[in-house]
């Protein structure tokens, strides 16, 4: 499949995907004490650990229906797969409440709580767009939790994650990390892979697109698609649309064998 339809199809579907708003008590988070806050800087813990949010099941469950539809629409040859995990999503209020509290909780296999087998690919595939409203809900709720400037780290403060894409800032060159599921950001050392901390990633650039650099490892095989902010209108700057924008270069980084374990895009 040519790029360009490749690309065009991830804008139709995000395009409508994103017009789904959740309500604000979609999400409630139980603001933890001050020791525990700073105990989970101390021990790098991920806030979904901490204070994991607690989803509305019927408004998780109706999103859930309303993504499933979406991606029909875009994809009809997963029609069937997706009928099936319909049809095995608990329907009973306590059981729908326990799976989707088990939904949030990390390292959880959700494959345990169908009793009929369903294709993991297109369940994960779905779910990882379901959640994603939520996400980025539960890390605006918890933004005064955690120091953007101070984590450091190379993966999510909010929900662990590694990074999908980059920016180096304009004024002062300083590099950030951008979590394509919560949609926050978080700066991290300027140098270096933001996978395996090798000291020696370079990058590549492409003709006439001289604003990203996609950055590379050859320890890890990782790599991260970069925006330079100097380049580009930092007042428009969305990096959402950033990443589904260059997805072109997600294919030729994997085509020379390098991996962004963040991205299914590229791949469905």
């Amino acid at each position: 499949m040519a790029n360009n339809t490749i690309q065009q199809m991830l804008i139709d579907f995000n395009r409508e995907f994103l017009q789904i708003i959740l309500p604000e008590d979609a999400v409630e988070v139980v603001r933890p004490q001050a020791g525990l806050l700073k105990l989970s800087r101390e021990k790098d813990l991920h806030l979904i650990k901490l204070c994991p949010p607690r989803v509305n099941a019927d408004t998780f469950i109706k999103v859930f229906k309303e993504v499933a539809g979406i991606i029909i629409k875009h994809k009809p040859e997963m029609d069937n797969d997706i009928n099936k995990i319909l049809n095995a999503l608990p329907d009973e209020p306590v059981s729908s409440e326990l799976f989707v509290m088990r939904v949030f909780t990390p390292g959880t296999n959700l494959l345990e709580s169908f009793q009929e087998d369903i294709s993991p690919e297109t369940f994960s595939f779905i779910l990882s767009h379901v959640v994603r409203p939520f996400m980025k809900l539960y890390a605006r709720k918890v933004s005064t939790f955690y120091d953007s400037e101070q984590w450091l780290k190379n993966t999510c403060p909010v929900c662990g994650g590694k990074p999908t894409l980059a920016l180096l800032e304009k004024e002062d060159g300083k590099r950030y990390l951008y979590c394509g599921m919560c949609g926050i950001t978080w700066r991290f050392q300027r140098l270096g892979c933001p996978y395996c901390f090798s000291n020696e990633s370079l990058f590549f650039t492409v003709d006439g697109m001289d604003k990203y650099r996609v950055y590379y490892c050859d320890s890890c095989h990782g790599y991260i698609k970069t925006v330079n902010e100097a380049l580009v209108d930092s007042r428009n700057l969305d990096l959402f649309w950033e990443d589904i924008n260059t997805v072109h270069l997600d294919l030729l980084a994997m085509q020379e064998g390098y991996i962004n374990e963040s991205s299914e895009k590229a791949e469905k």
